[in-house]
């Protein structure tokens, strides 16, 4: 009979691999410039977000106007909205200040890349500028988004005239199902896939590739580094709120949830049991000291990191742990106090300048073309 301990912590490990949903946010009302919404952390962070809506509607939304602490709501100004918001009274907040690639430029295509299962979707975006680079980006979203969550680095990269290809990986809900279904193998497989998108720029002309990616993408991105058939053309890493250490980052989720300790224990026990790992839709058991980056001598490529302490999902301190055990790799930039993921939106202009100058310095050194 099974222990109510195994059944915890299947469960436990369950979450670690495939989150659920935040749930959605209540709409009161909206007017031609500014929404009310059910007040709450995410609801009332500073910042622009975006408020997805009815089927595809997308509203970008800015600064918060008001307060209505006895209505428990929050009154924020409408920057933009594609499709009729009005007479929507539910919604899904999100970072995604960009609704698609369309918000940033008309010069993209969709393109197909072959992967294991079939073939995953992509964005090929171009640069507006007139230089072009032989360098291409290529922008790997984190766990539970799409690829519209990995938008928010492609003015960055636009501006120093590289390509930009926006991936889609197994398990989700884009690219193929992983072999378990809808579930994280945490970048220990999904690395693969990026290797097809590194294969994809090598063929379409590019010398050398920056990999961008936002947390468990920044994950994928490190494995690329090591296990890519194409890692001698990784030149660079940008990395958002990256998960550099499996464990700590999921001790962190127990915490924020106010789990028992042993909980997040009986999760990693789980994940990295062969038995186990199957019954939670994994196709292998997790090597977790293959997924830790805090452990010196690794890292072979430069690579900035951008975190903020306001993560309450993966700590800080796994990123300050990456670069002093890669002091002369890595360059850490800690910006304004933001939610897991949300650098981008708290401070787009601090984020654009810091991914320029980081890839700008590398033009210098005649690296990116």
């Amino acid at each position: 009979m099974e222990r109510a301990a195994d059944r915890i912590g299947i469960a436990a490990a369950r979450a670690a691999v495939a989150p659920a949903r935040r749930r959605a946010t209540r709409i009161h009302r909206s007017d031609r410039t500014t929404v009310t919404l059910d007040a709450d952390r995410w609801t009332t962070h500073a910042g622009s977000f975006g408020l997805w809506f009815g089927s595809g509607g997308h509203a970008v939304v800015g600064a918060v106007c008001g307060l209505d602490s006895h209505a428990g709501t929050v009154t924020r100004e409408l920057v933009a909205v594609t499709g009729e918001l009005t007479g929507h009274d539910r919604g899904r907040w999100t970072g995604h200040v960009h609704a698609g690639p369309a918000a940033l430029s008309w010069r993209y295509r969709e393109v197909e890349l072959p992967v294991a299962g079939g073939v995953a979707p992509a964005w090929e975006i171009e640069p507006a500028a007139r230089r072009r680079s032989t360098t291409w980006a290529i922008h790997i979203h984190g766990m539970g988004a799409t690829r519209v969550g990995a938008l928010g680095a492609v003015a960055a990269t636009d501006t120093l005239g590289m390509m930009s290809l926006v991936v889609s990986y197994r398990g989700d809900g884009e690219a193929p199902d992983a072999e378990g279904g809808r579930v994280s193998s945490l970048g220990s497989r999904e690395w693969s896939d990026v290797d097809a998108a590194i294969r994809h720029a090598r063929d379409r002309g590019a010398e050398r590739v920056v990999l961008v990616g936002w947390s468990l993408g920044g994950a994928i991105a490190l494995q690329s580094t090591e296990l890519s058939a194409h890692r001698d053309l990784i030149d660079r890493l940008v990395l958002i709120g990256p998960v550099t250490d499996w464990r700590t980052a999921i001790r962190q989720g127990a915490r924020e949830r106010r789990l028992p300790r042993w909980i997040a224990g009986a999760a990693l026990r789980t994940l990295s049991d062969e038995r186990n790992a199957t019954r939670v839709g994994l196709p292998a058991p997790i090597d977790f000291a293959q997924l830790d980056w805090t452990r010196p001598d690794r890292l072979t490529v430069p690579a900035l990191v951008i975190h903020s302490a306001g993560d309450r999902l993966v700590p800080l301190k796994c990123s300050v742990l990456f670069a002093m055990a890669n002091p002369s790799l890595v360059r850490l930039i800690e910006l304004q106090p933001a939610e897991h993921g949300w650098e981008y939106n708290i401070d787009p202009e601090g984020f654009t300048d810091a991914v320029v100058e980081f890839l700008s310095a590398a033009r210098e050194d005649d690296r990116l073309g």
